[in-house]
């Protein structure tokens, strides 16, 4: 992938999240070109991935969205504002409608998250990228069998 002229900036920006998820919760980050882009807790130890096969304006969106994660999950009320979260893996429509709940949350959390870091976003751009990756959990919302292998498993 070629080099764009603002990935310095974008990795002082992604490094600026990093910090801020160590410090803040102590959640390793992991970034690599084999990695999904998740939010995840092996062992009990928080996490977040990053696939580095994305250019540095996209891994830069999407550190911000998993960190959106990890601020709802971290909340106390996370368990009353959706109930059906983490505990429930099933795939019922309780449990899809809070999945897709969760990640228009945490795009908006990641946004502030952005703001309160100084980061300057390309709010299009942005949003453009949210809503392509919102949208690929609407198809699996409405249909879980035929869709979800862009997404992980929610």
């Amino acid at each position: 992938m070629t080099e764009h002229p603002d990935d310095a900036l974008y990795q002082s920006d992604i490094d600026s999240v990093e910090i801020y998820l160590i410090e803040e919760f102590g959640v390793d980050v992991i970034f690599g070109d084999d990695e999904a882009n998740a939010y995840w807790k092996p062992n009990g130890h928080p996490c977040v991935s990053i696939n580095t096969n994305q250019r540095k304006r996209l891994q830069l969106y999407t550190i911000l969205h998993e960190a959106g994660h990890v601020i709802i999950r971290e909340r106390e009320e996370y368990e009353t504002l959706y109930p059906y979260g983490q505990k429930d893996k099933s795939k019922t429509i309780s449990r899809r409608v809070d999945v897709i709940r969760e990640e228009v949350a945490a795009w908006d959390e990641g946004e502030r998250l952005a703001q309160r870091l100084g980061i300057k976003l390309d709010h299009r751009l942005y949003h453009n990228f949210y809503k392509k990756h919102l949208f690929e959990y609407v198809k699996w919302a409405y249909n879980p069998t035929s869709y979800g292998g862009e997404i992980g498993k929610p």
